[in-house]
């Protein structure tokens, strides 16, 4: 049974199964940064496919596990994750079989910066990785730029990072809030 660390996960699987198409998708991309155990992943594939039926589909998922070092969040300091090795195995046994799901052994920055000139376009991305502000903005802009009118941006952990700041710049590529969770928030690009 695939685990999860977070709450809220019904509006996950609400907004995944709601996701908004203004045009019928030749095909559909879905992501999540930050994949720990996986229940996140699981619940977005199974709720954008039950939405968009046999239109070609993929889901990626970015994490670097490994122990990393790193500050999590805007008011801690840097610590050692529990982002085991044998947790990155339990979860690739867990999606084995799942011909949709592409996973990257990377961390943010070098899947933004292995696909920068891709042309791939998201229609959901699940932000649960880093939660410092300079990390998720980072990580909106680039999404954003790679979106089309319908796609969702959901941001997990919001208590802990400037999600005013992200909102605020989402904007001016036309996202606005769809909703709010007590932990999770989902934006929509309405243009």
């Amino acid at each position: 049974m695939i685990k999860g660390d977070s709450t809220e996960y019904e509006l996950l699987a609400k907004w995944c199964a709601q996701l908004q198409f203004y045009e019928e998708p030749k095909s559909v991309t879905s992501c999540e940064i930050g994949v720990r155990e996986g229940l996140g992943s699981k619940i977005i594939m199974l709720g954008i496919r039950k939405r968009i039926g046999n239109i070609p589909y993929e889901h990626i998922a970015i994490d670097p596990y490994n122990n990393l070092s790193y500050q999590h969040y805007d008011v801690t300091e840097p610590e050692t994750a529990d982002y085991t090795d044998e947790m990155r195995l339990q979860m690739e046994r867990d999606f084995a079989n799942e011909k949709d799901f592409k996973f990257y052994h990377l961390t943010d920055v070098e899947f933004m910066n292995l696909f920068n000139t891709s042309k791939r376009i998201f229609d959901l991305v699940f932000f649960d990785g880093p939660h410092m502000t300079k990390d998720i903005f980072r990580e909106a802009i680039w999404f954003a730029d790679k979106s089309r009118k319908g796609t969702r941006f959901v941001f997990d952990d919001t208590k802990y990072f400037d999600i005013e700041t992200i909102i605020k710049a989402l904007s001016y590529w036309d996202f606005e809030v769809l909703e709010y969770g007590k932990n999770k928030i989902c934006l929509q690009k309405d243009k």
